[in-house]
């Protein structure tokens, strides 16, 4: 069921140009639709990938987990665009599904890689350090994080963290599924980088190359660790 799992990476794909050429200038609920169907497939990539490999379910199962929280998140996005008037909430939502899926491939990768939790502190430092870059820096961003500002705070955190875990999973070990996590973890904090000021910035920067970027960037992350799951190799 090997190439299953290829095909549906592929069909991913053929979604993604599809949703970028369609909304990459104007939103539309057919976008929204499109987007959900990407996201699927990064599901259904995770999921082929694990019943190929039931004996890494430990670290499969909170991916796959981690990957369905990234997609209620997108689906919380798309809803603001949809009830404008309700977009705060679904923000929050957006927000807090994505920071969960996080917490979800935080201690996958830990256990999977092997990394003794005294080097805990690493990724966690490595979090709080990108966390307080991005707040430092809201002005000369021309950025305005208003009420949101905690949230942004603890989410930075939380998805750096992540990318910091990977990233020390990769270095630990050199094995290929913690180098498709690390290559993931760097493409998310690419995503956020520039989603950031198309939310909290000025109107001009959500234009159609940041949402290209943004989104490709995002889906490779998504893609690649569910694709990890295919690679890991977890020792006793």
């Amino acid at each position: 069921m090997q190439y299953l799992m290829y095909c549906a990476v592929a069909i991913g794909a053929v979604f993604f140009i599809l949703f970028c050429v369609k909304c990459r200038k104007q939103r539309s609920v057919g976008g929204v639709f499109l987007k959900n169907a990407i996201s699927i497939f990064f599901i259904v990539t995770a999921a082929i990938a694990l019943w190929n490999r039931p004996e890494v379910y430990r670290y499969g199962l909170p991916i796959l987990v981690g990957l369905v929280f990234g997609m209620l998140g997108d689906i919380y996005l798309d809803q603001k665009w949809v009830y404008p008037d309700d977009k705060k909430k679904y923000l929050y939502a957006g927000f807090a599904s994505f920071a969960i899926g996080h917490l979800f491939y935080i201690p996958a990768i830990f256990y999977a890689a092997k990394i003794p939790l005294k080097l805990f502190w690493i990724p966690l430092l490595f979090g709080v350090i990108v966390s307080i870059f991005s707040l430092a820096t809201e002005k000369a961003t021309k950025q305005n994080f208003g009420e949101f500002k905690p949230t942004v705070a603890a989410y930075g955190v939380v998805v750096a963290g992540m990318a910091g875990t990977s990233i020390l999973a990769a270095v630990l070990t050199k094995a290929p599924a913690f180098i498709f996590c690390a290559v993931g973890g760097v493409m998310f904090l690419i995503s956020d980088l520039v989603l950031s000021p198309m939310y909290f910035g000025p109107k001009e920067k959500n234009n159609p190359t940041n949402f290209i970027i943004n989104h490709l960037t995002y889906y490779i992350a998504q893609y690649l660790l569910a694709l990890s799951i295919s690679l890991v190799t977890i020792t006793a």
